[in-house]
């Protein structure tokens, strides 16, 4: 993950729901381009803040049963403000609904209060559709929940 989107999580119930933060600095790689004399967080960066989100949500609601959690989609996606320098993402992912390895989140993101994106997410729990001699399911459970650990501790983190 070169771009990693959650700074911390202040609040999580594996599976159900998570909030998390993200304060966006003046060095960050991207604002070379977007833009020199007007920097702010480029809005698909804004999604992907809620997509990872919903991925830890998840992880964590099955214990890392899951290698793999897909985006599928992305419904209603909406943004109301830019995020400057300094500025902090307050993100909140929810279940909304789950049928088989199909799960529906509602996702957004404010600063101050105010909706700078928000979306409807669908995302699917799936294999590496590796031969599982290879191993190499487990080998990405145990590298996503070492890197979950690494960024925010172990669980549970705050209910």
């Amino acid at each position: 993950m070169r771009y990693c989107q959650l700074d911390r999580i202040v609040a999580l119930e594996p599976g159900k729901r998570l909030v998390a933060q993200r304060t966006m600095g003046a060095a960050e790689d991207f604002l070379r381009d977007h833009f020199p004399n007007f920097p702010v967080m480029p809005g698909v960066m804004m999604l992907e803040a809620l997509h990872q989100a919903a991925i830890w949500m998840i992880r964590t609601g099955d214990d890392f049963g899951s290698p793999l959690v897909m985006l599928r989609e992305a419904r209603s996606v909406k943004f109301g403000d830019f995020l400057a320098p300094g500025e902090t993402l307050d993100i909140s992912v929810e279940l909304v609904k789950e049928q088989g390895s199909i799960s529906t989140v509602k996702a957004t993101a404010e600063k101050n209060g105010k909706t700078t994106v928000s979306a409807r997410l669908i995302l699917e729990k799936c294999s590496t559709d590796q031969p599982e001699w290879l191993g190499t399911d487990d080998i990405v459970r145990d590298l996503a929940r070492k890197k979950f650990t690494e960024l925010y501790g172990s669980l549970p983190l705050s209910h």
